[in-house]
Order: C-alpha cells, then structure tokens, then sequence
C-alpha cells in the first residue's frame, strides 16, 4: 500500500489533549507522511494585525514552533513535519490539506477540557469542507 499523507491538527495550548492525539496518530498512521499542524488565531482578526509590531507576531510564531517541537518530542514522534499557521483556524487547515495532497486530517473533536460532547465549531467546519477523510478523535 502506497504512503497516504496524513494531516494531524493540535492545540499546543491544551498538551494533555494534543500529545493523546499525537501519539493515537503515531500509532495508527506512523508509516505514513505526517504532518503535524496548529493555527495561530490572532491572524484571523484582520482589524487587530495592523496594531500588532511584527517582531511581536514573528515571536508568537517561533515561539509556537518551539512548543509543537516540544509536544512533538513528548509524544514521540519523530520524522514528522511540523506547521505552525496563521488565520481562522478551519480555513487554514483547509489550505494546507489541500497543498499538502492530505488523505486524511486527524484532529480532537472537542478541547478536552470540554463536558459537552458536541463538535467544536472548528472541527465541524473542517469535516464539512473537507476534499479527504476527516478522522474526529474523542479523548
């Protein structure tokens, strides 16, 4: 069976749950080409980027990549390409699954920190639009 590129979706800003669905993708599609994302939010509010200095946005970015490197490291993965985007979070996964050829986007249906078990809005939006399979892992 050929590779599949597989597109896994994190929160650095909820480890517990990030570092779950890590090692669940690890395991399941480790063979594969994966790639491991999160999304800057505050690029999506178009009116607040022109007040923000631009060395303060290119250290949230490197700061972010330090800590998916770090999460990467903690759930042992290795060999695995690390994204750190900017933007409406389910627009930008869109975009890279779709420039990355993804077969498949892993990500948590719900933070989880959350009681309710609905679908976060993100992964809704995700799983709606879509081009490839979209695996919701509970935790």
């Amino acid at each position: 069976m050929a590779k599949q590129t597989i597109l896994v979706l994190v929160d650095i800003e909820h480890s517990d749950g990030a570092e779950k669905l890590l090692r669940y993708a690890w395991e399941a599609y480790g063979g594969n080409d994966i790639h491991v994302a999160f999304v800057l939010p505050f690029g999506f509010y178009n009116y607040i980027e022109p007040y923000i200095p631009e060395d303060s946005q290119k250290a949230a970015a490197d700061q972010a990549k330090s800590e998916l490197l770090n999460l990467m490291k903690r759930s042992e993965v290795s060999n695995a390409t690390p994204h750190v985007l900017r933007g409406g979070i389910g627009e930008q996964v869109l975009l890279l699954a779709d420039k990355i050829s993804a077969s498949l986007i892993v990500l948590n249906a719900v933070r989880s920190d959350s009681h309710l078990s609905t679908l976060g809005t993100n992964a809704a939006q995700i799983a709606r639009h879509a081009a490839c399979s979209v695996l919701l892992h509970r935790i």
